[in-house]
Order: structure tokens, then C-alpha cells, then sequence
């Protein structure tokens, strides 16, 4: 590095140095690929082909973890610029990513234009999209649900405690159940086992119960998975019988030879829809356009359903399964004989943290 006499940084240094930024900066919004934050079973190697078929841009994925931890990168210094394109639980994240007013938000509107395949989306998802001043900020792009997951030659299927979350901290399995090392969803899961109708929105004293509950149960989980591969050797290797999975994780398992069921809790899945957003400072938005309208396709919709077992957003995708493809996949759930669950963000999402955080060093 180069100063004047003086040691400081002359004009012309920094002009050059301004200039050297810029030339970085033109390049990284040439270059015909992006930095993604969306789990990475939402794109198994056959519906990664498809995308990069359809799109030529090559997608670089940042290790996804959870929902709670899309918001923290998003919000974290230089987020809104660092990430090019992302895909997470859009009932949990509408709320801090699009703030209290216009102008708050943290991600950018899209052109509708530029996504012609969002006008065959299925039907049910289409008011999801999630929009302000006649603007689109978020689109759905795949749907599913947790549930339990559990082995069918460990726990019977018509056991009684596969109809609830309670299922996860049923004193007959102690030892082998497993959650999700997750604040919001470990402690949310529990307060529906307790009977709470809206965990979300639960005050901080009742919040406090559910961490007693968990702490009174710690003994029963053998453990907390937070990477797809993790949770799915719990269950195969039959350390675990029972836990908070994935859809894409009881297909890990079948494909495995591992007889494995997703619980119907009354309580109800948690369902949910991934949708698509675009950080407010990336460079790379037509990029990102061009992922989301591919995200829509058809093609794309049955690949990832094939392989994950999500569902797809495109109604022509969804109407190539027949029902008893469907009910193998896991996609019969959208009719009134299954309770369904949305998740919002919570009141006070900090207490929730610090009720995990207690839970765990208990």
C-alpha cells in the first residue's frame, strides 16, 4: 500500500482505489451467477438442472439453517447486499423483512412483469403473495409442513400419540425423541403440545411454562439436530424414533428402506409456503427475476417434488400427480380432514431466544 510523505491516502489514491471498487463491483453485476440463502432440498440436482437450463446463472448457496437465522443474515451489516436471492418460511419472515411502513423494507419489489409464471400458480397460494402499495415483495415458490416424523416399526401408526406434538415428549420414547435446535420452532412445537392456540402471540409468562415443560422433558430427547444429514442418521441409525422433521427428510429415510410416517397432529402440520424475495442492495435483481419465474415452472415443480417431496407452487405441476401420488408424497393435506397451522413471527422473538438459551443450559 502506498501513502504520501505524510502517511495519508493522496487524491489520486483514492480515486484509484474508488475506481478499483467500482471495476469489482461491475464485474460481481456481469457475472451470471448469485448467492442464494434458501435450503438447499429445494433444489436437489435435478431441479438445479432445470433452473440452470432455464436461466443460465449458477447459483452459490450459503448454508441455510432456519428462518430465524435468513432474518439474521439479512439484517446483519451489509445483508441487503451481501445475498443476491432468497427463499424462506414467508408467514415467519413477512413481518420483519417488510416492516412496519413503506419504506422499511429490507428487500426490493419485483417486477410482475418479468414473472410470467406466477399467473399459473395454484390458486391457493396466489393471495399469498405479499404485497404493498401495489407492489410485490415476496413470492411463494414451493410449499409444504413439519410434522413428527416417526418409524412405524418403532411406534405403531395408529398409536394415539401420533394425532399430536406430544408425540415428541411422550415419556414412552424417552431417549429417543429429537428436536429441532431451533428457538422458535422447538419452543413453538411445545406450546402447541400444551394445547396453546397461538404460540406467536402467547405472553411472556406463558412462555415461561413452555420452557419449564421443555426443561421437565430435557431427559426424554436424545438430541437437537440443526443439519438435514444430522436429523436424518438420528433416525435411521434408530438412535431416535420420533422427531420434528421434514418432508424431504421422510423421503430421505423411505428411500433408505426406513418405514417412516409424517404425524398428523390435531394440534395441526405447520404449514407454510417458501417464498422468494430479493435483498434491497443486491445488484443482482434480474438475476434473481429470473430464478423466481423458473422457480414457477412446471418443470421445475415436479423435479423438486419427485425428489424433496415439497410441493410445487405450479398448479400444471401439480396436477401431473394423481392422489395416490399425491398421499405418498405428502401433499394430501390441503383439504379440511387435516389441521393446518401458520406460524407468524412472535410478539417478542428476543424472550423466545432467551427462553432457548435457558432451556438448553438448564
Amino acid at each position: 500500500m502506498t501513502f504520501d510523505r505524510q502517511g495519508r491516502w493522496t487524491r489520486r489514491m483514492v480515486l484509484g482505489a474508488g475506481a478499483a471498487l467500482a471495476g469489482t463491483s461491475l464485474l460481481r453485476a456481469q457475472d451470471r451467477s448469485v448467492i442464494a440463502v434458501m435450503p438447499g432440498v429445494a433444489i436437489p440436482d435435478d431441479a438445479r438442472k432445470i433452473l440452470e437450463a432455464q436461466t443460465g446463472i449458477r447459483m452459490e448457496q450459503v448454508p441455510y439453517l432456519s428462518p430465524t437465522d435468513s432474518v439474521a443474515k439479512l439484517f446483519a451489516p451489509g445483508g441487503t447486499a451481501r445475498y443476491d436471492f432468497m427463499a424462506t418460511n414467508m408467514y415467519f419472515v413477512r413481518a420483519p423483512l417488510m416492516g412496519a411502513k413503506a419504506g422499511d423494507e429490507k428487500i426490493r419489489p419485483f417486477d410482475m412483469s418479468k414473472i410470467p409464471n406466477a399467473a399459473g400458480m395454484v390458486e391457493l397460494f396466489k393471495p399469498e403473495i405479499q404485497s404493498r402499495n401495489g407492489n410485490a415483495y415476496m413470492v411463494p415458490v414451493f410449499w409444504g409442513y413439519d410434522s413428527p416424523l416417526f418409524r412405524t416399526d418403532k411406534i405403531p401408526a395408529d398409536d394415539p400419540a401420533t394425532k399430536s406434538w406430544g408425540i415428541l415428549f411422550d415419556d414412552r420414547f424417552a431417549g429417543h425423541t429429537a428436536l429441532r435446535d431451533d428457538a422458535y420452532q422447538a419452543l413453538l412445537v411445545a406450546a402447541l403440545a400444551l394445547g396453546h392456540k397461538d404460540p406467536p402471540t402467547m405472553p411472556v409468562s406463558d412462555l415461561r411454562e413452555v420452557q419449564k415443560f421443555l426443561i421437565s422433558k430435557k431427559r426424554n430427547i436424545r438430541a437437537l439436530w440443526s443439519k438435514f444429514g444430522e436429523a436424518v442418521n438420528l433416525m435411521s441409525s434408530g438412535e431416535v424414533w420420533t422427531m420434528h422433521g421434514w418432508m424431504p427428510m421422510r423421503a430421505a429415510l423411505v428411500r433408505e428402506g426406513i418405514p417412516t410416517l409424517n404425524a398428523r397432529p390435531k394440534e395441526g402440520i405447520l404449514f407454510w409456503n417458501h417464498a422468494a424475495f430479493i435483498p434491497k442492495d443486491t445488484q443482482k435483481a434480474e438475476l434473481a427475476h429470473a430464478i423466481t419465474n423458473a422457480m414457477l415452472s412446471e418443470e421445475y415443480g415436479i423435479a423438486l417434488t419427485r425428489s424433496s417431496n415439497y410441493g410445487p407452487m405450479s398448479a400444471k405441476a401439480l396436477a401431473t400427480f394423481n392422489d395416490d401420488e399425491k398421499k405418498l408424497f405428502g401433499l394430501d393435506v390441503t383439504g379440511p380432514d387435516t389441521a393446518r397451522f401458520t406460524a407468524n413471527f412472535p410478539n417478542d422473538m428476543n424472550a423466545w431466544i432467551e427462553a432457548w438459551a435457558g432451556f438448553k443450559s438448564a
